[in-house]
């Protein structure tokens, strides 16, 4: 049921993007890097009650090395229409683009978490079929050993998150860079969510 509203939602959007001056992000239709920024200034005194997600498509580059860019805009489209669909869900959710593979997402403190969770699935449903049976079977596309002698496993792409969920003493300013790393040391230690 969720792929198909965000199959509907993708197909919406794909008719509107034929006029661009209607999207804030072209590739996308979501609300781009200065909403967000708005939403959150509008909403971090809220932190408590709502919670701010920083959300990544995990494992992206090493799939596009791998298996090419082919698929690389649909990707993208794909997560942002499953965030969507999985954030209306929920009444006063929001969710906007941060950067190329990164997304932001706010909901009432107590649906987070559900709603990542949930949206995590259904990435890793909709994509589980471009990968090689052995892949897929495997669950990983790279196998390598670092320079340290470290064995590295690549997974598959998924997404991961990073959340804020009460005040912090940090500037509102720093909120976003500060949950960006976090949302990327998320993707090397191969763990789905941080909190700050």
């Amino acid at each position: 049921m969720g792929l198909k509203k965000a199959k509907k939602y993708l197909e919406e959007l794909q008719k509107k993007q034929s006029n661009p001056l209607l999207w804030p992000d072209y590739l996308t239709g979501l609300p781009d890097r200065a909403a967000v920024l708005q939403k959150i200034d509008v909403l971090y005194p809220k932190l408590g009650r709502y919670a701010i997600a920083y959300v990544r498509i995990a494992n992206i580059e090493p799939y596009l090395l791998k298996y090419g860019y082919d698929r690389h805009a649909e990707l993208i489209q794909w997560a942002a229409a499953i965030l969507k669909t999985v954030a209306s869900e929920k009444k006063g959710t929001f969710v906007g683009k941060t950067a190329t593979h990164d997304f932001v997402m706010i909901a009432p403190k107590k649906d987070i978490e559900h709603l990542l969770k949930k949206a995590d699935t259904l990435l890793r449903r909709k994509t589980s079929r471009w990968y090689t049976e052995r892949d897929r079977k495997r669950g990983y596309i790279l196998d390598f050993e670092n320079d340290h002698g470290r064995r590295t496993k690549v997974g598959l792409i998924r997404f991961v998150a990073s959340v804020v969920d009460r005040p912090l003493e940090m500037e509102k300013m720093e909120l976003i860079p500060s949950m960006q790393r976090a949302c990327r040391e998320a993707e090397r230690e191969g763990t789905f969510l941080k909190k700050l």
